[in-house]
């Protein structure tokens, strides 16, 4: 795998939320939750998580927007914001859901997967 450019080991997977045609979001509640490695690199986000196993990649080109929630997927984690990555997959939108610790930290996170969208979009 190449090199990351930002890495959190213990990242709280979320699940996915699907978004429909006229926009509204639907969440997926039966989600196994669970701490993984999330990685962002030149291509996209990787999230792997350890227990179940799951290996989850986002490309950089699929990614739609990048913000930061309270709640995903009717969950929440109280104290802490929720990045939240909404993609195409095979023709359907669905948003990611991932807590990285502390506002600033997880602002760094949308910030720079914002930065790298900018200057794909701009190619």
């Amino acid at each position: 795998m190449e090199e990351a450019i930002l890495e959190h080991p213990w990242a709280n997977f979320f699940g996915f939320e699907r978004v429909d045609d006229k926009g509204k979001t639907h969440c997926q509640p039966w989600v196994i939750r669970g701490n993984g490695t999330l990685r962002l690199t030149s291509k996209g986000v990787y999230f792997s998580r350890y227990v179940p196993q799951l290996e989850i990649f986002i490309p950089l080109q699929d990614i739609l927007k990048v913000e930061l929630g309270r709640w995903h997927n009717g969950k929440t984690y109280l104290f802490l914001p929720i990045l939240k990555i909404r993609f195409k997959k095979e023709g359907e939108v669905q948003i990611f859901g991932a807590c990285v610790g502390w506002k600033k930290k997880t602002l760094v996170w949308k910030e720079k997967l914002e930065e790298m969208l900018k200057k794909d979009f701009e190619k």
